[in-house]
């Protein structure tokens, strides 16, 4: 099939690309297994194909930023700060890092049977992958668990999201013109036939999707059919705290709350899978907060119209869903002053939606039901923090994030142990996407696995225990083979069996239980000389 702006893959074709994507996997390892030094070989490989990878997406910045404004007038200034240099820093951090994460881990066990062999765990490429990518970062969410995989040793197909056709296809010539080893990196452009044909395939090792929950639960679905491992990054409707314990007093920290608030909730046209979806205010400041909500919004968008540096929905089905609700709504919506009358000019295909505030909101309203992925921000007046606490878990128990705006510790930690989330921020907002050295990912409905960082390389590897028994061990491990006898059975107890180190009530011992395992070693090793002595 083919689109204005893409050509689809034929399915003929997407079978040899899953052909020769498993082919060039099981070839390189045969390959790497006849090198010299094995490890050596591997690492700068794999670190010569992630530079191949930065230098290609570095020299194509201009055509991708262009790329992104054709497919949705996605503001420049995001494009670059939300999109390319988070993926630059992260390209950067593995090539940086990588010499350490591929290095096996010695690990040690103080049983008898164990301690003097060579325990370590090694980290092994899955094979061949599959990476799903979404439209609302077309290349962020594609190009960084691309990385991923490759800086973990695996081939790659990469399924570009067709609903940016310009940016699929700038990265399908970019990944094209990069001269990486044929079958190693390789694109696929499709819909939903293509997309089921590459999740039903037992091709894959290894299914990294990013979307939605319901495509989501279809990708593990189908997954599952071949035993095929996902990661599932999804969404989720996530809420926003401030609480009676955020001093707005501080009419400046009130401020850049109300901005921080805003640069998560309409960066990207809201189209974010962090975005604060909701606000939940406690009554005593509420209204103190909407007098600073619009302000500062004001501020914010001075001016507005259909040329204005702000990104649009992605198509016009986001756009109707999200135009249709807020003529639904039963709160007061408010635009900034700029943006009155605004009408996008939907017959050139723009799909614009102003930043949109509602207050308001009650929880039967059409925007608190479900993430509402667009530039609205639900407010939402509350008097008891336990009873907004039980309407959000029998609604959406599983966000992607939660974002805290109160000074209060005790607070906090009251809401974060009663509501599971993926992540937490506590006075910002999307930001914490970007930390290199903490896991980013959902809870149940939101997704599962993770990734960022060390955590992206480890969700491509598989974890290889690796444990070395020296022969002459065999005189202190005899008791275990046959024929047996209460002797042999008394030995194995004494040697293996851990101890309590608590009584019946829980109370701890006064000794640590690594003291029981070293008499315990010495035990087994004085009955093993005594049994040799006596033979």
């Amino acid at each position: 099939m083919t689109t204005s702006e893409l050509v689809y893959t034929s399915l003929d074709v997407i079978d040899t690309k899953m052909a020769v994507s498993k082919e060039f996997y099981f070839s390189r390892q045969k390959e790497l297994s006849d090198a010299k030094n094995i490890a050596k070989t591997d690492l700068q490989f794999r670190l010569k194909q992630l530079k191949r990878l930065y230098n290609a997406v570095k020299k194509n910045e201009a055509s991708l930023i262009r790329a992104m404004e054709k497919d949705y007038h996605r503001a420049p200034q995001e494009s670059l700060q939300l999109e390319l240099i988070p993926l630059y820093n992260d390209i950067l951090h593995m090539i940086d890092c990588l010499p350490k994460w591929i290095k096996a881990k010695r690990v040690g066990d103080y049983s008898p049977a164990y301690m003097l062999g060579s325990v370590y765990v090694e980290k092994i490429a899955r094979g061949s992958v599959l990476v799903v990518s979404p439209c609302n970062f077309p290349v962020l969410l594609a190009l960084t668990p691309v990385a991923n995989a490759i800086a973990a040793g695996n081939s790659v197909i990469l399924k570009p999201s067709e609903l940016t056709p310009a940016t699929a296809r700038e990265m399908q010539r970019i990944i094209e013109e990069t001269v990486f080893p044929h079958g190693l990196l390789q694109v696929v452009q499709g819909a939903i036939p293509e997309t089921t044909q590459l999740i039903r395939s037992p091709t894959f090792d290894m299914i990294f999707y990013t979307g939605s929950p319901k495509v989501g639960s279809i990708v593990a679905q189908e997954a599952g059919k071949n035993l095929t491992p996902c990661v599932l990054e999804l969404g989720g409707k996530s809420p926003a705290f401030l609480t009676k314990n955020f001093d707005i007093r501080n009419r400046s920290k009130l401020h850049t709350a109300m901005k921080r608030l805003f640069f998560g909730a309409f960066s990207n046209a809201g189209q974010i899978c962090v975005t604060p979806d909701y606000l939940v205010i406690h009554e005593s400041i509420y209204d103190e907060v909407i007098r600073e909500a619009k302000i500062v919004l004001n501020e914010m968008y001075p001016e507005f119209s259909n040329a204005t540096d702000y990104t649009h929905m992605i198509g016009d089905r986001g756009y109707n869903v999200l135009t249709n609700l807020l003529e639904k709504t039963q709160g007061e919506t408010y635009t900034p002053t700029a943006a009155a009358g605004f009408k996008s000019d939907t017959q050139d295909g723009k799909y614009c939606i102003p930043p949109t505030l509602v207050f308001d909101c009650p929880w039967d309203d059409p925007l608190m039901m479900e993430e509402n992925f667009g530039p609205v921000l639900p407010f939402y007046k509350y008097s008891d923090l336990d009873e907004t606490l039980d309407q959000i878990i029998a609604r959406v128990d599983q966000p992607l994030v939660q974002y805290l705006f109160s000074d209060s510790a005790h607070e906090r930690q009251k809401i974060l142990t009663r509501l599971r989330s993926g992540d937490c921020l506590i006075g910002d907002t999307i930001i914490h996407v970007g930390i290199q050295e903490s896991p980013f990912g959902g809870i149940g409905t939101s997704g599962y696995g993770n990734y960022g960082g060390q955590y992206g390389y480890d969700a491509f590897v598989h974890e290889r225990t690796v444990f070395k028994q020296p022969f002459w061990m065999d005189f202190m491990l005899f008791m275990r083979y046959a024929p047996y006898t209460e002797a042999k059975r008394a030995l194995v107890q004494v040697a293996t069996e851990q101890r309590a180190w608590f009584d019946e009530d829980g109370n701890d011992y006064w000794y640590h239980n690594r003291l029981l395992y070293f008499f315990s070693f010495i035990g087994v090793a004085l009955g093993a000389l005594f049994a040799a002595y006596r033979s």
